[in-house]
């Protein structure tokens, strides 16, 4: 099955299982930040997810059909085994997913801007989901501590990407 995401060749099956499991932990970090995932931030995570297996950018969208494979089961399973504390469950989400940070410096810098980018995405999205008036404003004072996610180093484009490559945004989702 990793044979099949190009880009990953330099990586053991470990580290990218790693990756694959980064968007289920950063979506308990941030949607369940003030306690629990609520049906919002379910619905417009799993929107999210899907839309990248056919969205920008195209080298990403076979990684991201093996993340979307059995989501929330792996956020069942993730969450059964995390602390049921808010503040510990946190803290072990931020330390592994602080070990994404030299798994992705063995990538091609512009295929880790790429995840880094949509991890980042991803959890502003999830954070947006569930509050405000139509979804404006509605990031909570404890997300917005996890969503910029600061325990990955920020990673930066070698190549020019255009503004458009880079929207990860659910509503560009013209497949649906």
């Amino acid at each position: 099955m990793w044979t099949m995401i190009e880009g990953f060749q330099s990586l053991s099956h470990e580290e990218i299982d790693a990756l694959v499991g980064a968007p289920a932990l950063i979506t308990i970090l941030v949607g369940a930040a003030d306690g629990e995932i609520d049906r919002e931030e379910r619905k417009w995570t799993e929107r999210l997810l899907r839309t990248r297996t056919y969205n920008r950018p195209k080298e990403l969208n076979e990684f991201y059909r093996v993340v979307v494979s059995d989501f929330w089961a792996k956020v069942q399973s993730e969450m059964d085994r995390l602390p049921t504390d808010v503040d510990a469950r946190n803290s072990a989400l931020s330390d592994r997913l602080e070990k994404l940070n030299p798994i992705l410096a063995k990538l091609d810098v512009d295929l880790a801007a790429d995840l880094y980018t949509g991890f980042v995405g991803l959890a502003e999205e999830t954070a947006k989901a569930s509050g405000g008036f139509l979804r404006i404003g509605s990031i909570s004072a404890v997300e917005s501590k996890w969503v910029k996610l600061p325990m990955l180093t920020p990673i930066e484009h070698h190549r020019e990407v255009e503004d458009e490559d880079q929207d990860f945004d659910a509503s560009d989702d013209s497949g649906d």
